[in-house]
């Protein structure tokens, strides 16, 4: 049996047994629990570990609809975009990646390797879960650890009330500076809520040259 082949059975009976727990008549209540496998040959590095924690994670029901999972692109630049979820298997569409390159990145005066990409909610959800974003929220902490971005914005309503703990108006929420452990935060429309509803052009684009300007980039040459 190849190793993939044996990692898949083993992961069908890890399934079966939580299915049998969640399942069982006398209704005890079991802490959901994350595994993965290791390779003792070959030691991976601290995110390669992360990511391979995630791709395995069982914490909440999203993982039956997990196909593939999308690894953010992460590197050391110092703006670490959230973006609520992945799009399906990937972190975004190839329209949508445009759509990011010439207005959240370009309009913020960013440059190719200032600026990362990753999701609160690892698994293609297709729609906000609070549920799953309570499951993958340590995984953003790590990786917040590791890579330790001097700033971050949030891209979407749901997932920075969520990340803030507020209840506010979302464009009151707008032009303003945060702190998430630690670190500096800003907040954003997301790319789906852009493109629902094009009225948000103005406020956006305000909210993009504050946060030009709090990052000390304005006068930067594009």
């Amino acid at each position: 049996m190849s190793d993939k082949s044996t990692r898949e059975y083993l992961m069908s009976l890890l399934d079966e047994a939580e299915r049998n727990i969640i399942g069982d008549s006398l209704g005890e209540v079991i802490e959901p629990c994350a595994y993965a496998f290791e390779e003792a040959e070959k030691p991976e590095e601290r995110p390669s570990d992360l990511y391979s924690s995630c791709s395995s994670c069982h914490s909440c029901q999203m993982y039956a609809k997990r196909s593939v999972f999308a690894r953010p692109l992460v590197t050391p630049g110092k703006v670490l975009f959230i973006l609520p979820y992945p799009d399906g298997d990937v972190l975004l569409s190839d329209d949508d990646v445009q759509l990011f390159r010439s207005w959240w990145k370009d309009s913020i005066l960013l440059r190719e390797g200032e600026w990362s990409l990753t999701t609160l909610i690892k698994c293609p959800a297709g729609k906000w879960d609070k549920a799953a974003a309570d499951a993958c929220r340590g995984y953003l902490r790590e990786e917040m650890m590791t890579f330790r971005p001097s700033s971050m914005i949030i891209l979407s309503s749901e997932a920075s009330r969520y990340m803030l703990r507020s209840s506010m108006d979302f464009q009151s929420m707008l032009c303003r500076e945060y702190k998430v452990n630690g670190i500096r935060t800003f907040v954003s429309y997301s790319l789906s809520e852009y493109r629902s509803d094009p009225s948000l052009r103005i406020p956006l684009w305000k909210n993009f040259l504050f946060i030009r300007s709090s990052l000390g980039l304005e006068g930067r040459r594009s």
